[in-house]
């Protein structure tokens, strides 16, 4: 019987994977970050991973992402926390000022609520825009041709400082139609930074995750969310 891997195990060879992904396409594996996606595990696996090396975690339920962090702080290891999943104004209360970056902003009432609370508490909330690359109604996301007019809005808040994309693309076997939409990302972020007051703070592209996170970095990719490939199968 093959003996199951532990978490250790799992997080080196993931670290190995994206160390050799990135240097066989000429990029610094250091400019690459794993975002290990912790939701609806405990936090002993966090734990686990963090023993192994991972000191970015990734969240995508706001009461959970709270309440981890909130028992994460009587543990002696200290971890950056991002909140990756689908954001409703009214959750935003749970991720500020925990989150060290936001993936996924894509409505004006997120942004409004994230300037809002940011403003009251005095910080500096640093997100990213969520584009929907794939095209499927179901995806969040902004739409590309309406970037612009987002980017407009987030660069009118003082609180809020726009650092890149995130997307999820089509849930898909395909490396064309998956490499297609890492690039339309990766344009649309290049396209972005001409205009870019600060252009070396709009650095980070968002995107790959478990089953496609080496085509992700060839594509561009600088942050990739793998959360099975570490933590294993969920059981809740």
């Amino acid at each position: 019987m093959q003996q199951m891997q532990s978490i250790a195990d799992r997080w080196k060879r993931i670290e190995q994977e994206v160390h050799d992904t990135a240097l066989s396409c000429g990029r610094n594996p250091q400019d690459i970050t794993i975002v290990a996606v912790s939701k609806m595990h405990a936090l002993s696996y966090v734990q686990q991973a963090y023993d192994a090396g991972a000191r970015v975690f990734g969240e995508n339920y706001a009461q959970e992402f709270r309440d981890k962090i909130q028992e994460a702080q009587s543990l002696d290891f200290t971890s950056e926390w991002h909140f990756i999943g689908a954001l409703q104004s009214n959750k935003v209360k749970y991720v500020i000022p925990h989150a060290k970056l936001i993936h996924s902003c894509s409505t004006a009432s997120v942004a409004d609520e994230i300037q809002r609370l940011s403003k009251k508490l005095d910080i500096i909330t640093h997100v990213l825009v969520q584009v929907n690359t794939s095209g499927e109604s179901s995806k969040s996301g902004i739409e590309p041709n309406q970037i612009d007019a987002f980017m407009e809005q987030l660069h009118g808040y003082a609180n809020i400082k726009p650092r890149g994309l995130m997307t999820i693309p089509t849930a898909t076997d395909d490396n064309a139609q998956l490499s297609k939409e890492f690039t339309l990302l990766r344009t649309i972020h290049e396209n972005l930074k001409q205009t870019c007051e600060h252009p070396n703070d709009w650095d980070i592209l968002s995107m790959g995750m478990s089953d496609d996170f080496t085509l992700a970095i060839r594509e561009g990719g600088t942050h990739v969310r793998i959360g099975t490939a570490i933590f294993g199968e969920r059981t809740q």
